[in-house]
C-alpha cells in the first residue's frame, strides 16, 4: 500500500485550504459581500436542497392563461408518505400553478399518529403555499369500494369534516352544497375492466360529477374519454402521488408529472375554478394530450406556427415552430416528424399538395382517436 509522506500531506492540506479560500472569496464577491477572511473551523458549501423553480413554457391559448395543476395528491394524513408542505415544495419547484391535497376521508392508516380532523393537511400546506405563491385548492377524497361505487375528489371545499358520513351519495351532495367541483377518480383502477356502474350512473345523472380522470398515476383509460364527451365531463390527469415525486427522475424521462392543464381567464383561485367549471381542461401525461377536439385544436393552433420557406424542385420546404414545453409527434402523409419542446424543425412536402394533412400522434380527442387538423400556413 502506498502511503503519503508528512510533507505531501501538509502540501495537500495547504492546497485544500487555499482552494476553499478562493471559493469563499468568489462566492462572497458574487453575492456582493466583502468578507474575505477564511474561517478554519467551518466552511460553507452550496445547499443540495431544491431551491429553484423552473416553470414549463406555454403561451396563452385563445386568450386564456395556461395553468398547470395536479388535483390528486396524498399525505400522511391519509395513506400518503410525506408531510403536507412537501407536496407544496415539489409542485413549486416543478413550476405548477396549483395543486390539491385530497386525503381520504374514510381511509387513514396513520390515524394513530395523526389524530386530527380532515382539514389538517390543508391547513399545514397552506402556510407554505402562501409563502411561495402556489395556489392550494382545498380538497378531500370520498372513498368507497372501487368495484361498486368508486373514489371521488371534491375540490374547493370550505370544510372537509361534513363529508365524513356513511352514505357516499350524501357525502357527494354535502360537498356540492359547499360549491365543490367533483372528479370521478381512476375509473379503471384495481378492476379488470372499466365500466360505468349503477352508483356512478346515478350520481352523474344527478349532476354530482363534473369531471373524470382519463389518466391516473401510470394508467390511461381511453374509454373514459368517450364518457367525458357523451356526459359533458371535463378531462383530468393527476399524479395521485402517495410517495415523493422525484423531479430528477422526471427530467431524465423528459416529461412532466401527470397534470391537468386548465385554461383560465386569470391565474387565481377564482380563475381556476371558473376554468374548471367551464370545462376548459386538457389532460397531460407522458408528453401526451387528451382533450375534447375543440380544445385540442385551440391548444395546437396556439403552440405551433407553420411557415412556408419556398419551393425546392418538386417539393416545398417548411419550418414548424413549437412554442411550448410539450413535444409534438406528427404524421404528414407518409412521413413522421418530431418537434421537440420549445424547438423548430424543417421538413419538405410535395409541392402539388393543395394542403398538408396533419395527424397528431400524441393528441387524443376521443377513445382511440387521434387529432387530425390542418395547420394554417404563414
Amino acid at each position: 500500500m502506498r502511503t503519503i509522506s508528512g510533507k505531501s500531506f501538509k502540501v495537500a492540506v495547504i492546497f485544500l485550504i487555499a482552494a476553499t479560500f478562493l471559493f469563499s472569496v468568489k462566492s462572497s464577491a458574487q453575492w456582493g459581500g466583502t468578507k474575505t477572511t477564511l474561517n478554519p473551523n467551518k466552511v460553507f458549501y452550496p445547499s443540495y436542497g431544491v431551491m429553484e423553480r423552473s416553470r414549463p413554457s406555454f403561451p396563452d391559448v385563445s386568450g386564456y392563461k395556461v395553468m398547470l395543476c395536479d388535483f390528486h395528491t396524498h399525505t400522511i394524513f391519509s395513506d400518503g408518505l410525506v408531510w403536507p408542505d412537501i407536496r407544496v415544495s415539489e409542485a413549486w419547484s416543478e413550476g405548477l400553478d396549483a395543486i390539491s391535497i385530497t386525503d381520504h376521508i374514510e381511509y387513514r392508516p396513520f390515524k394513530k399518529y395523526t389524530n386530527n380532523d380532515h382539514n389538517t393537511s390543508y391547513d399545514i400546506a397552506k402556510v407554505t403555499a402562501d409563502k411561495v405563491g402556489l395556489i392550494l385548492v382545498k380538497g378531500s377524497e370520498i372513498t368507497r369500494t372501487q368495484r361498486t361505487m368508486g373514489h371521488f375528489n371534491a375540490l374547493f371545499l370550505n370544510d372537509s369534516n361534513p363529508l365524513d358520513v356513511k352514505d357516499p351519495k350524501e357525502a357527494l351532495r354535502t360537498a356540492k352544497a359547499q360549491g365543490a367541483y367533483i372528479i370521478w377518480n381512476h375509473p379503471g383502477w384495481a378492476v379488470d375492466s372499466t365500466f360505468i356502474r349503477d352508483f356512478q350512473r346515478e350520481v352523474i345523472k344527478e349532476g354530482l360529477i363534473d369531471a373524470i380522470e382519463v389518466f391516473n398515476n401510470t394508467e390511461f383509460y381511453p374509454v373514459s374519454m368517450r364518457w367525458a364527451i357523451e356526459k359533458n365531463l371535463a378531462m383530468i390527469a393527476a399524479s395521485d402521488a402517495h410517495g415523493s415525486i422525484e423531479k430528477g427522475r422526471l427530467a431524465e424521462l423528459g416529461i412532466m408529472r401527470p397534470l391537468t392543464i386548465v385554461l383560465a381567464k386569470e391565474r387565481t383561485l377564482e380563475g381556476l375554478k371558473e376554468g374548471l367549471k367551464s370545462g376548459r381542461t386538457l389532460a397531460c401525461f407522458h408528453n401526451i394530450i387528451a382533450a375534447k377536439r375543440e380544445l385540442a385544436i385551440e391548444f395546437v393552433n396556439s403552440n405551433l406556427h407553420l411557415k412556408r420557406l419556398g419551393a425546392n424542385g418538386s417539393n416545398t420546404d417548411y419550418i414548424l415552430d413549437n412554442k411550448c414545453d410539450i413535444p409534438f409527434h406528427i404524421k404528414i402523409g407518409r412521413q413522421e416528424i418530431f418537434v421537440p419542446k420549445s424547438s423548430s424543425v424543417r421538413f419538405s412536402a410535395p409541392s402539388n399538395s393543395s394542403d398538408l394533412k396533419f395527424t397528431f400522434m400524441n393528441i387524443f380527442v376521443n377513445e382511440n382517436e387521434l387529432l387530425a387538423h390542418d395547420l394554417q400556413i404563414f
